[in-house]
């Protein structure tokens, strides 16, 4: 079977017109031996919440949405996901859903980056924020059964060094608690213990310095929307310039102050604390004592003792099914 090249689909130099709006209702209602849109959906099945039935929910879901059950569902792991969609567009395909979470559709969005091929976030992660931020919910069934009003649209994202992310990155030794997760996943209890009695010192060291402010902090959170859409809550404000990020950052020096923040968080009271602080801006250095720890969208990374946070304007184009604001 002949296969295009990828520089068959690479957007030109001019600005980006939208794709056909019917891009999603043209590949759901493919008929045997009609021209279409191909469609098909990209699983990571080692996504968080795939592990458990996974597979059974997609396709109920589907089901009930009324999807033709001979929509392609490709299973893939982590690692794979970047070669098996461009795969994927060289065989055809020009709208591509990703199920898995945040880091997953991040991956996915990377390797089509500029080949004009939206992608359909769907909830398959442990939060899913970038479903919240791009749907304004996180419900699979739901979102399959909106794609006949769904919009191609430009996400704005932001760059922590040359690391692009979608919905948040965050730094500091807070962010290790990732790791400590990972080891209970995949190691057990007593070895995510251990992770945790080789963090507990530098959890409240205030190592984390902005270049806008020259007091320490803990926890450093920056979103190229609002931070609350990075918590996975929502805003009521309804526009953000794709050209800032919004950082928030915070002091601990107890426990205790970690469980105010995450009810404050909750309740959506989080800015109004005394300990934490947030700034809108272009670009923004932080730099630490040590080794800065991060996670973008979810992934971790290392930054070495310095990095710097800039915004991304049309940073990724997704497949929307968010009813517009009135």
């Amino acid at each position: 079977m002949f296969q295009p090249s990828i520089d068959q689909f690479r957007a030109s130099d001019k600005p980006v017109q939208p794709v056909c709006a019917n891009t999603a209702v043209d590949a759901i209602a493919t008929h045997a031996g009609r021209a279409s849109v191909p469609f098909a959906i990209l699983v990571n099945r080692s996504a968080g919440s795939f592990r458990l039935f996974g597979l059974v929910r997609l396709k109920a879901a589907m089901r009930r949405a009324g999807l033709p059950q001979d929509v392609p569902l490709i299973l893939s792991t982590g690692h794979e996901l970047h070669d098996r969609a461009l795969d994927l567009v060289r065989q055809g395909v020009q709208t591509l859903g990703i199920l898995g979470g945040d880091g997953s559709a991040r991956t996915v969005a990377l390797a089509l980056r500029g080949l004009d091929v939206p992608i359909l976030p769907l909830p398959g992660g442990t939060l899913n924020r970038l479903c919240h931020r791009v749907h304004g919910h996180a419900d699979l069934e739901r979102t399959l059964r909106d794609l006949g009003q769904a919009k191609p649209i430009w996400l704005s994202g932001g760059l922590a060094n040359e690391h692009l992310f979608l919905v948040a990155a965050g730094f500091g030794p807070w962010m290790a608690f990732h790791t400590m997760r990972e080891t209970l996943r995949n190691q057990g209890f007593w070895a995510g213990l251990s992770a945790f009695k080789t963090l507990r010192h530098d959890l409240f060291a205030g190592r984390l310095r902005l270049s806008a402010n020259t007091q320490a902090c803990d926890v450093v959170i920056a979103a190229p929307s609002h931070v609350d859409d990075a918590f996975g809550l929502g805003t009521t404000v309804r526009d953000f310039p794709e050209t800032r990020l919004e950082t928030a950052q915070a002091r601990f020096s107890s426990f205790g102050r970690v469980l105010w923040l995450a009810m404050a968080v909750l309740f959506r009271r989080w800015r109004s604390l005394s300990f934490t602080k947030i700034q809108i801006s272009e670009r923004l250095s932080i730099s630490g004592g040590d080794e800065i720890i991060g996670l973008v969208d979810g992934e971790r990374c290392e930054f070495g003792n310095h990095l710097v946070l800039r915004a991304r304007p049309r940073a990724a184009l997704v497949l929307s099914t968010k009813h517009p604001q009135k």
